[in-house]
């Protein structure tokens, strides 16, 4: 399936189309949620399911089932610590890791658990976070993700993801407002890398206005991606029915006027 914004755009990656499944692809690989969005970019297609996610959350962030923090080492107050200002000053929190050093844990994630991850400013505001957090039901086993140009007869995307440089972000954000009323269809929600690329739009999708979403803001997710995607890679991931509608407005919008056209065409400095 070609795609007008990818070309308008010249897009380094093609569109990846995510779907849910009910079997697994016979050509899906099933690598951990961050290799994924590699083997993607890079033409492959793979399959995430609660069995294949390494990382606490990730199944939940990819739309397969909520996340219980009560199976956190330690609970749901280690958890609200976790992300915010660690377990290092609470007694709890120390025999915890102490139990987690003494067992199989890599030093690195206890001393993560100790320190934190600084992501919100206290417990009370993750849990607020938390409550926050799209409840969206899986609608498969599997969550698909593959080049858009390799889908098969009976394949539909759920949404498709463009990954994209400031530039062609800017373009991408107009162009998902060009024919839609107000100035808030797009959305750059907190929340991890997979939650941006599946669940939020996951839930966009449901909704009778759905908006684009950007991601890939999460620093584990860009530490991760940043050399084989690039330090300045972003994705912004559509509902299909939005994507649809911003592929029909390429000929029609500022990106076949000459203020883009001659951006497009500047060579930068060095």
């Amino acid at each position: 399936m070609s795609s007008n914004i990818a070309q308008a755009l010249s897009l380094r990656f093609p569109p990846l189309a995510i779907f849910y499944a009910q079997q697994l692809p016979a050509d899906a690989e099933t690598p951990k949620p961050l290799c994924a969005m590699v083997l993607v970019a890079k033409g492959k297609t793979v399959a995430i399911s609660q069995g294949s996610c390494g990382c606490i959350g990730a199944a939940e962030g990819f739309g397969l089932g909520r996340f219980s923090v009560d199976d956190f080492p330690g609970g749901r107050e280690c958890f609200l610590r976790f992300l915010s200002v660690g377990n290092r000053n609470w007694e709890h929190g120390r025999v915890v890791a102490q139990q987690m050093a003494e067992g199989s844990a890599q030093k690195m994630l206890v001393e993560g658990f100790l320190e934190g991850e600084g992501l919100l400013k206290t417990p009370e505001l993750v849990a607020q976070y938390l409550e926050e957090v799209p409840d969206v039901k899986p609608e498969g086993p599997y969550v698909v993700l593959k080049p858009l140009d390799a889908l098969e007869p009976g394949e539909t995307p759920k949404v498709v993801t463009l990954l994209a440089d400031s530039d062609q972000l800017s373009a991408l954000v107009t162009l998902a407002n060009f024919a839609r009323p107000g100035a808030d269809n797009v959305r750059i929600p907190f929340g991890a890398g997979c939650a941006s690329l599946a669940l939020y739009p996951f839930w966009e999708a449901q909704q009778a206005s759905p908006r684009a979403v950007v991601g890939l803001t999460d620093g584990s997710a860009r530490f991760h991606l940043r050399k084989p995607l690039g330090k300045d890679i972003l994705s912004f991931t559509v509902p299909w029915s939005l994507y649809r509608e911003m592929e029909e407005n390429v000929s029609e919008s500022f990106l076949t006027r000459f203020a883009w056209k001659s951006m497009m065409k500047q060579e930068l400095p060095n």
